[in-house]
């Protein structure tokens, strides 16, 4: 099955998903490691504040239907409602079109396992304290399934895709690799 952090990565760049999954690199970066305590935080808070709902927080999901797992850091159910919440330790307060596709990845997991219809997930901008709603269409889930099978396609083929050149790869960790 594909992690849903395989589907983030491949998003960020096709080789990224290739040095990490085909080739099996890590390279941690002190900013990672902060995030990861951050969000382990935020997902304590959740619970004790006043959600509309019960409060699911680090809810692992599998997808026999997608091929698709992964970790949801929370979710809110509302009686037959549930609403994906991704956590986010970043500056930036626009979705970006990886975030989204996450967020469409948990609706995929949460409506499959919960037998529910999944129409909005929220990021939550630790950082900020911002939530951001954000409407997750058929049109997403179908482009996801897509990106799910180009995904599958790099793992199987293992063959070594081209760069995606952009701004993003300064940012990389993988950029001193990546010629």
């Amino acid at each position: 099955m594909i992690d849903v952090s395989d589907l983030v990565q491949y998003l960020y760049c096709p080789r990224k998903l290739y040095f990490i999954k085909v080739m099996g690199l890590r390279i941690s970066k002190p900013k990672m490691d902060v995030g990861k305590e951050i969000h382990e935080s935020v997902e304590k808070s959740l619970k004790r504040r006043k959600l509309e709902g019960e409060v699911m927080e680090n809810v692992y999901l599998e997808s026999q239907r997608y091929g698709i797992k992964g970790y949801v850091d929370a979710i809110i159910r509302r009686r037959d409602q549930y609403i994906p919440i991704d956590i986010k330790f970043s500056r930036f307060k626009r979705v970006f079109y990886g975030w989204k596709m996450q967020l469409a990845a948990y609706s995929l997991l949460v409506e499959e396992n919960f037998h529910c219809k999944v129409r909005k997930g929220y990021i939550y901008l630790a950082e900020t304290k911002e939530w951001i709603e954000v409407e997750i269409t058929p049109e997403d889930k179908k482009a996801l399934v897509k990106i799910i099978r180009k995904v599958e396609e790099v793992l199987k083929e293992e063959k070594f895709p081209r760069a995606s050149k952009s701004k993003k790869c300064s940012y990389c960790e993988m950029s001193k690799l990546c010629v």
